[in-house]
């Protein structure tokens, strides 16, 4: 299957931590902001889990830099349909359009709900050894039923590890802030058991080291050999 490009981009701490259990912790700069919008700007979707939403509520628009027409689609991954109905996503269809990937096992009433709000509410089957919703299914269907062809991934931990995970990766950039954050209740960028052999976990390469504020950024690559 031909799919989109998918491009990372997660700001952690140095001990890898990307959020604690109560919401996203604000590890990046302004400079690194702006970043980050410009990299919105240059895609056809901007994709998160749904405990993203449900945590920090935001968005997902451009900002800081002037938007291009149309803007990236939002693409929302949630399994069992709790995105909460006031979501900012869910607002304002007509200029920012959003789609809701559910499993086949979400009930009808819930899908409804979600649609109400002009929303593209799409149901997929779940893979059968993680238990999560079938990413290579949802790449195929935003590139052949939206032509989108190029998507950010910006969270949250669950999301980007299964990313990883099945090598559903072309580009990623990691914001690291100089500083520690702790591991109890924390939500950390790879949230996998702990790997015994490292050969056989995901391999990047990287390509740049950036120094951005107070932090500095790391660009890679997935590792094809």
């Amino acid at each position: 299957m031909e799919r989109p490009e998918i491009i990372i981009n997660v700001a952690s701490s140095l001990d890898g931590v990307i959020a604690s259990d109560k919401g996203a912790l604000f590890l990046s700069t302004t400079e690194d902001w702006v970043r980050v919008h410009e990299l919105r700007n240059s895609v056809d979707a901007i994709l998160v889990g749904v405990n993203t939403i449900i945590t920090d509520n935001p968005m997902l628009t451009i900002r800081y830099v002037k938007p291009k027409s149309p803007p990236p689609f939002r693409v929302i991954l949630d399994s069992n349909g709790r995105i909460p109905l006031n979501s900012k996503v869910l607002k304002n269809q007509k200029v920012n359009k959003t789609l809701v990937f559910v499993s086949e096992k979400c009930s009808e009433e819930k899908k409804e709900e979600i649609a109400k709000s002009k929303t593209d509410v799409i149901a997929v089957s779940e893979d059968e050894k993680s238990g999560f919703l079938n990413l290579k299914s949802i790449l195929e269907i935003l590139k052949s039923k939206y032509n989108i062809n190029k998507i950010l991934v910006e969270g949250g931990s669950t999301i980007i590890t299964q990313f990883l995970k099945n090598n559903l990766i072309d580009r990623m950039y990691v914001f690291y802030f100089p500083a520690f954050a702790g591991g109890i209740n924390a939500k950390h960028l790879f949230s996998e058991k702990v790997i015994e052999d490292i050969s056989t976990a995901p391999q990047l390469k990287i390509t740049n080291i950036e120094e951005l504020e107070e932090g500095f950024l790391v660009s890679l690559i997935l590792d094809k050999r």
